[in-house]
């Protein structure tokens, strides 16, 4: 396969994509020196392997860059700024959505959505970025972590966003892991090895710091209006399966702001917006397989799917087998009459 470089730049103003973050093979290995910062002073090296994507940028003089970020899919952003202060806008929205000061580190979900990039470093700063696939990341985070209310939120409405909505101080301990990252040594596979445990690393200390930092936040006492406010959004969820809107417009029309929205529904309800939104989905769809009169295409379309195969992989995500087994258990139905409780309570293969 030939992959086109992971950082282009076009002029007249500098522009990022990311495409093999995406395509490449798990045996692959890319390790180089971009051309990005050709014929200047700055520099940044890249090391790319199967739902990593490692890189350090190196300021050797004060100044400001603007880039334009445009990716493929969305995808999660670990990023550690050193003496350098690095603003993230939405252009959809017009509005900074992140502002990593120096010496500060924090989470971004990126989506795929343009973004501007604004960049104003001193001299000798680096910005040390590390870009997971969406899928990478989910293998770490767990679904009690603070921080993962942030990220579904986020996924849910397509929305590029800083998770946990600040910025952390980056610690000793971390400025010695991206000493050693950007000082490693080994090359090929032992350098793949090296590069994955130390990003586990990065990313197990930046879940443990914003961890003991949201959860000693204080705890917000609900009036009857903000309960209110929580269950008519739920109602609208659960009424709207087939064309959900935005966190946003959902704020809107309960009347609140998307970040009280977000916090509030994980607060009283126990789950984000979006694991409600599935968990109904979910309930939904084997209401509607069990009538036996629907094609699985049809279940996936009414109940917000656009690809039957997406529906697929998360119904059997969900109940733990696939949806089609449930038309032979219907048809089973007549002669196992034990079988009928399947319209009463899920089923797990």
């Amino acid at each position: 396969m030939t992959f086109t470089p992971a950082l282009c730049r076009f002029h007249p103003a500098g522009r990022l994509m990311y495409t093999e973050l995406f395509e490449l093979g798990p045996e692959k290995i890319i390790d180089r020196e971009s051309d990005f910062y050709k014929d200047t002073s700055n520099s940044c090296t890249e090391f790319l392997i199967s739902g990593i994507h490692y890189m350090h940028f190196s300021f050797h003089e004060s100044g400001m860059e603007k880039l334009v970020l445009k990716s493929n899919e969305p995808y999660i952003s670990m990023l550690f700024s050193i003496k350098n202060r690095c603003l993230y806008h939405n252009q959809e929205k017009k509005a900074v959505f992140a502002d990593i000061g120096s010496n500060q580190h924090a989470l971004l979900y990126v989506s795929n959505q343009d973004m501007e990039i604004e960049w104003q470093y001193e001299e000798d700063a680096e910005v040390l970025v590390i870009n997971l696939t969406i899928e990478h990341f989910r293998r770490f985070v767990t679904g009690d972590h603070p921080l993962f209310a942030f990220f579904e939120s986020s996924e849910y409405g397509n929305t590029p966003a800083i998770l946990g909505e600040k910025t952390l101080q980056i610690t000793p301990r971390m400025f010695t892991l991206l000493y050693e990252l950007s000082n490693c040594e080994y090359k090929g596979h032992y350098k793949k090895l090296f590069i994955k445990s130390k990003v586990i690393e990065l990313l197990m200390l930046q879940f443990e710091q914003y961890e003991k930092v949201l959860e000693n936040e204080e705890v917000v006492t609900y009036k009857d209006e903000h309960l209110e406010k929580m269950h008519k959004a739920r109602e609208i969820i659960a009424s709207n399966l087939a064309k959900p809107c935005s966190i946003l417009d959902l704020a809107q029309q309960v009347g609140t702001n998307d970040c009280y929205l977000k916090k509030q529904f994980k607060q009283v309800f126990g789950t984000t917006v979006y694991g409600y939104l599935q968990q109904e989905r979910m309930e939904k769809s084997r209401k509607l397989l069990l009538q036996g009169d629907k094609k699985i295409s049809e279940v996936a379309r009414l109940t917000g799917y656009k690809h039957a195969s997406h529906f697929t992989t998360a119904f059997k995500k969900y109940f733990g087998y696939l949806p089609n087994q449930i038309r032979l258990m219907v048809m089973s139905l007549f002669t196992s009459p034990e079988l009928a409780a399947l319209s009463e309570i899920p089923l797990y293969l």
